[in-house]
């Protein structure tokens, strides 16, 4: 009897493998992302956004991974520069000056024309974007980004002036530049009714949104009716992937052009690079910090508070979840901006003997049972394990919940439902911009039940947040802003992280664009010389 031999399995590379694994986890096999190699296929750019949209519209958008789509297809009256920092230089502005303390001037250039057949850009239609989200039916989610905004008034066609109560030191760089500041049609956004979320009425940007498959991905793709340069893509690709590691699965199988990724492989594809690649590791202004509901029965004696603030070893927790590559934060104001504070109240390492000092004086029974939700992120969830480490060391034990981001961001918020009447303990980020006012107006008491998921309320900070935003001597908006951080961490309710930093991956052939905090400004990547 001859014995069959068995048949031969077909040679799989590890490129082909990770190819294949990676289609598989953006949800694209069977047809996702034409062709294969390592360049920019055919004239479609191919990037990672890490999270999915939730809404396109600056009345109700969330996340800055809606920003990096929004500043692609919409127009502001000027934009942040690509050079890595918070320079600003006109967008569809052509004249843009403050002419006293409350009165900004404007003129737009003309033939600036929206999409969808909605006309050229006006100054009415200025005036329709700002004072939209001012208008309190709206109750706009950013409403803080206005500042204080009273409306605009129009002059002709083409030019107006920005009217606000008082004076707002942050206005251009918040208002005007920053994402709520982008420019819609009246007649558009009227005629969707009113509101919209991603599915945008127009667009005027040097690129139009043509597609969005939820969870999956935004196709961008080149606008005709843009009067400037013409944009260097047909489309664009942007695929919402949470997962950092799908993403340089992704990478590496030659399928993405350029990806934000996890610091735990920074070091390991530095030492074994995907071939015609590069890394940047580049500041951010995105805050980190262990948030605590001061509402909740089990947290509402400040002593239990100010215990986890000693209990958690911050230094123990950047390093384990950003291996060395950031810096312990001082508060939601990152080093070099306006307000930063060269220490926090509390030690970087902590004082468990503190701690339990403090549960002792509140009379805790240990072990004291507490939940931690934090967003479904390896490294969240990294910083939130050593997090419990250091909490059981004084008879803390917590239970860590992990979320989708959709969920997460939901969790605080009263408009939601009661679910914010749970909420203990929670790992929370949130982005920065040019300007320290908004690193820390969230947390106003006017935030409470939206996106100050502490509840902290405290007159003081209401005030000078209100006072920091007139006064136009850096030096006391500085000691004001340092006052505001100190009142947060004295209330018990913060335990500062880090301000994090964003290492980004790219194919040389591209010229990649940053923002200073960087995310990726999809308008300003180009190709790059090497280009095959």
């Amino acid at each position: 009897m001859t014995r069959k031999q068995p048949a031969r399995l077909p040679h799989t590379s590890r490129r082909t493998f990770l190819k294949k694994s990676s289609l598989i986890l953006m949800g694209l096999a069977g047809g996702g992302i034409p062709g294969t190699g390592w360049t920019v296929r055919g004239d479609t750019l191919h990037i990672r956004n890490y999270l999915d949209v939730m809404s396109l519209d600056p009345v109700s958008s969330v996340s800055a991974a809606e920003g990096i789509i929004s500043s692609a297809i919409n127009q502001n009256l000027l934009q942040f520069k690509s050079n890595g920092s918070w320079e600003t230089q006109f967008d569809a502005a052509g004249f843009f000056e403050q002419s006293d303390a409350t009165h900004y001037n404007f003129r737009l250039k003309p033939g600036q024309m929206f999409s969808n057949g909605y006309g050229e850009m006006t100054a009415d239609d200025v005036k329709f974007s700002f004072e939209r989200i001012v208008d309190p039916a709206m109750n706009a989610l950013n409403r803080p980004d206005m500042g204080s905004l009273s409306h605009v008034e129009v002059h002709d066609r083409y030019s107006g002036t920005f009217v606000l109560h008082t004076p707002y030191a942050a206005f251009i760089p918040v208002a005007v530049a920053g994402p709520t500041g982008g420019i819609f049609s009246r007649k558009a956004v009227t005629a969707a009714g009113g509101r919209f979320t991603t599915n945008p009425p127009c667009g005027s940007g040097p690129y139009t949104l043509k597609s969005w498959q939820a969870q999956r991905k935004t196709v961008l793709e080149r606008n005709p009716l843009w009067p400037g340069s013409k944009a260097p893509f047909s489309e664009i690709h942007v695929y919402a992937m949470p997962d950092p590691k799908a993403a340089e699965m992704a990478f590496e199988a030659g399928e993405l052009d350029c990806a934000r990724i996890s610091v735990e492989t920074v070091g390991p594809f530095k030492k074994d690079m995907p071939a015609n690649s590069s890394i940047r590791v580049l500041p951010s202004a995105r805050n980190y910090w262990l948030g605590m509901n001061q509402e909740h029965p089990a947290l509402a004696d400040i002593r239990v508070r100010r215990a986890i603030q000693y209990a958690v070893d911050v230094e123990a927790v950047v390093e384990a979840a950003w291996f060395g590559l950031a810096q312990v934060a001082t508060g939601p104001i990152p080093e070099g901006m306006t307000g930063y504070r060269p220490n926090a109240l509390i030690p970087p390492a902590g004082n468990p003997d503190k701690a339990r000092q403090l549960l002792a004086e509140a009379g805790v029974t240990l072990p004291l049972r507490l939940r931690l939700d934090v967003n479904n992120d390896s490294l969240e969830l990294t910083a939130v394990q050593v997090m419990q480490w250091s909490l059981r060391k004084v008879g803390i034990e917590l239970e860590i919940q992990a979320q989708d981001s959709s969920t997460f961001l939901t969790i605080g918020r009263e408009d939601m439902g009661d679910q914010w009447r749970d909420v203990q303990l929670f790992m929370q980020s949130f982005t920065g911009l040019a300007d320290p006012y908004y690193s820390l107006t969230w947390f106003i008491s006017d935030q409470v039940g939206l996106w100050n998921w502490e509840r902290f309320s405290n007159e003081e900070f209401d005030r000078l947040n209100d006072l920091a935003l007139e006064t136009i001597n850096e030096t006391e908006r500085g000691r004001m802003y340092r006052r505001m951080q100190d009142l947060m961490e004295e209330s018990g309710c913060y335990r500062f992280v880090t301000n994090s930093v964003m290492p980004q991956i790219f194919r040389n052939t591209i010229k990649p664009a940053f923002r200073a905090d960087g995310y990726a400004m999809l308008r300003h990547i180009r190709p790059s010389d090497t280009r095959t």
